[in-house]
């Protein structure tokens, strides 16, 4: 048996406002919840069963999946009272179940790696815990997994002060690292010695087990990986699924019409422009002179108006843009108005947000 955890308990707090009335593992990229994409990976690769570890806004997400009989596998739900931690959420989530060896998520990570290969190799080095790895290039913010000529993880090293500002600074610098991928692959017996208290995975108990001489190894992931934490990110990751960047094993909903989708329902004028890879919902509407570009979403029931200009945007449900807009790289909740010649960019709105004309929205 194959059971897997995804740890989506969050209060996702670097992507608010639009975490404020949603959990983050929830929010829609490419107009599908987030956590469908994991699902269909995790169900490729043979898990009979998906337990969500959950805290903020728990009852979303089971209201969502129910029983997982519409997604192809069982799943359970695991509550924290409290907030547990990496390592105590795992703990939480498996308490009282059959042991079985478990397949981890971090619930923010978007990849396309062959987690097939991630369990071949676990099998094979007989660890006791598999970190999936991600190479990335110095400098960056992010602690650093040190292994052996066996792949076998020697230490966890966290950057120092410097080394954050030199990322932060983006100064060049020669050679790249290991960083921990949110992917790991750990036995019944090494789940059982994990504290029922609030830890962290990688600060307190990987380092307490490596001190206690436990066979961990680190396998390399191959192909795409993205934490969608921030807003930057979030584009990012929604830019990567509409273009094929990443190879999930669900793709977004509905197939391309002329080079976009456009699904039951949406209006086109004739004398708007929608560039290839642009994603528009049941029934949206794009008037005379409008122009959509660079991988922007229109979300279900939502108006462009008239000579307004959208580029890198993701529009939620029910959003109305008003005439002569001229938007770059917005993420605009549900049910927003934005009145006429509206100009922003890069920024966020709530849902229900509204702006008067001629508005100026600053950078999120």
């Amino acid at each position: 048996m194959l059971r897997a955890v995804i740890i989506a308990g969050g209060f996702g707090t670097r992507l608010r406002p639009l975490t404020m009335r949603r959990p983050k593992p929830l929010m829609p990229v490419a107009n599908r919840p987030f956590l469908e994409y994991q699902v269909a990976q995790l169900r490729a690769a043979g898990a009979d069963e998906i337990v969500f570890a959950t805290n903020y806004l728990a009852d979303a997400i089971e209201n969502h999946f129910g029983d997982g009989s519409q997604f192809g596998t069982r799943m359970r739900y695991a509550l924290e009272k409290e907030p547990l931690g990496t390592a105590g959420a795992i703990r939480n989530a498996v308490e009282g179940l059959e042991p079985a060896r478990c397949i981890v998520f971090n619930g923010d990570i978007l990849t396309d790696f062959d987690i097939g290969s991630i369990l071949q190799n676990h099998e094979e080095t007989q660890a006791h815990v598999t970190l999936t790895l991600y190479r990335v290039k110095r400098p960056h913010p992010y602690g650093v997994i040190q292994l052996d000529d066996s792949m076998r993880v020697q230490a966890f090293v966290e950057p120092t002060e410097e080394q954050k500002r030199a990322a932060d600074r983006g100064e060049p610098m020669e050679g790249d690292d290991f960083i921990n991928a949110g992917i790991y692959v750990l036995e019944p017996e090494t789940i059982a010695k994990i504290p029922f208290r609030n830890c962290s995975i990688e600060r307190e108990f990987y380092p307490q087990i490596l001190a206690e001489g436990a066979p961990v190894f680190g396998k390399e992931g191959i192909g795409y990986w993205l934490d969608i934490g921030r807003h930057a990110q979030y584009r990012t990751a929604t830019r990567a699924l509409l273009s094929g960047e990443v190879k999930t094993a669900l793709a977004p909903p509905g197939e391309k019409t002329d080079g976009y989708w456009r699904l039951p329902g949406a209006f086109v004028s004739p004398e708007a422009q929608v560039e290839a890879g642009c994603y528009l919902a049941e029934n949206a509407k794009i008037e005379a002179g409008a122009v959509l570009k660079g991988y922007t979403i229109v979300g279900r029931d939502s108006v462009i108006g008239e000579n307004s200009f959208l580029e890198g945007c993701i529009l939620g449900e029910g959003v109305q843009i008003g005439k002569g807009c001229h938007l770059t790289g917005a993420i605009i909740d549900d049910g927003c108005v934005l009145g006429d010649f509206t100009r922003g960019d890069q920024f966020a709105l709530a849902a229900g947000s509204q702006t008067g004309g001629y508005s100026l929205l600053e950078r999120a």
